[in-house]
């Protein structure tokens, strides 16, 4: 369930990017490796960290599946200078969910964090994404 969960979480954050206005952002297009932690506090252990390699663009600065297909809605989407803020509402088969998140671009890396409160059918948690992207090179 935990890997379902960050799969949904890095949706979100796709959902968000793709709204955002990402041609403002020090960001350098090309082949990322994007690494994934999920803390969740009362846990006895945090599932391991997850690495992923994407392309990223300018359009779609990160080349996963929509978070359309998840039910989701942004209800708050600020960026100031390389930084981008969001509160998100997903409806994940009858489970709520809501998230809000930060991102910060630097260049050929960013940074961020995506606190998500799981609704009562997962007992209510809250779960802590840390996210770190650097840039491997050019898009094959």
């Amino acid at each position: 369930m935990l890997k379902k969960i960050t799969v949904i979480c890095l949706q979100m954050f796709t959902m968000f990017l793709l709204v955002s206005l990402s041609w403002a952002l020090d960001f350098v297009p090309g082949q990322y490796e994007i690494t994934a932690k999920v803390e969740m506090p009362g846990m006895p252990s945090s599932p391991p960290p997850q690495t992923t390699t994407q392309c990223m663009t300018r359009q779609n600065p990160v080349a996963t599946q929509s978070a359309a297909s998840q039910d989701c809605q942004v209800t708050e989407l600020v960026t100031r200078g390389n930084t981008v803020s969001w509160k998100m509402e997903c409806n994940q088969h009858g489970q709520k969910m809501k998230s809000s998140g930060q991102m910060t671009y630097n260049g050929e890396r960013f940074k961020g964090t995506i606190k998500t409160d799981l609704g009562p059918q997962a007992g209510n948690m809250t779960m802590l994404t840390v996210l770190n992207g650097k840039r491997i090179g050019d898009c094959r």
